[in-house]
């Protein structure tokens, strides 16, 4: 066994342990809560939240990415056109992931 074989073997192995590590710690998630009526951080999360996911600016945005980047896929720029249609997504499935989250609008 070579040196080269070696070293991916313990590599492997180390990456094993550290996994069964972080699995063996791992704590139970908690959803964020919406902040109360009062507090200073309603009207930002009302502002976010409700405002401007509830909107359908966010599907506009999405979709106008989208097309951004299958044009930027014209162009044979992928790393743009990666990034935009990860953002489309994103911005298209934004109240899912605030639901997700736990933020409930």
């Amino acid at each position: 066994m070579g040196i080269l074989q070696h070293f991916r073997k313990t590599s492997f192995t180390n990456m094993l342990c550290l996994t069964a590590l972080f699995a063996l710690l791992a704590t139970p998630a908690f959803a964020f809560t919406v902040p109360a009526a009062n507090s200073i951080l309603y009207s930002v999360y009302n502002l976010i939240i409700v405002g401007m996911i509830n909107n359908g600016l966010t599907y506009i945005v999405g979709f106008v990415s989208i097309l951004a980047g299958a044009y930027f896929l014209m162009q044979q720029k992928m790393v743009v056109t990666l990034f935009c249609i990860i953002g489309g997504i994103l911005f298209l499935s934004a109240g899912s992931i605030a639901t997700a989250f736990g933020y409930i609008y």
